[in-house]
């Protein structure tokens, strides 16, 4: 293995937390009792490591829509419907995509969601996709407007 030409060598480290648990991954007894106890009994610390990708934490629900899909000229490209798995103020997850064409285009897109059934009924989101879920046949989208259909 070749060495850094720069002089730079990596932080000493006392020991590490995973990010999945908040819980240490092998460290030494004295730093495991005075660091990682202590930032495991703090919400605040645990709740940053698991959720630091989020905006807002996700609830689950299964809420059926109509689905356009629009071209940045404001065309309808294609139409169908997805499910809403999971939602927060921020955006949601999509699952069990059906559309027209049975693909997604490949000019920028965003997506225009009109919810059917109780209490959801006419609220419609026009929403951007930031990726894709392949698992599901779904897609992750971000709130861009939220109004009610007629």
């Amino acid at each position: 293995m070749a060495k850094v030409s720069s002089g730079a060598v990596p932080s000493a480290r006392q020991g590490r937390i995973s990010a999945r648990t908040g819980k240490p991954l092998k460290a030494p007894p004295e730093v495991e009792e005075s660091v990682f106890h202590a930032a495991e009994r703090s919400a605040e610390f645990f709740d940053h490591l698991r959720a630091h990708y989020r905006e807002a934490r996700r609830t689950a629900v299964e809420i059926s829509t109509d689905m356009k899909v629009l071209l940045d000229t404001g065309e309808i490209y294609d139409s169908g419907s997805a499910t809403i798995c999971n939602i927060s103020p921020s955006g949601a997850l999509l699952g069990n995509v059906k559309l027209g064409k049975n693909h997604y285009p490949l000019a920028p897109f965003k997506l225009e969601l009109v919810m059917n059934g109780g209490d959801y009924e006419g609220i419609g989101i026009e929403a951007l996709p930031v990726r894709f879920e392949h698992k599901i046949r779904g897609l992750g989208v971000k709130f861009h407007e939220i109004f009610v259909s007629a």
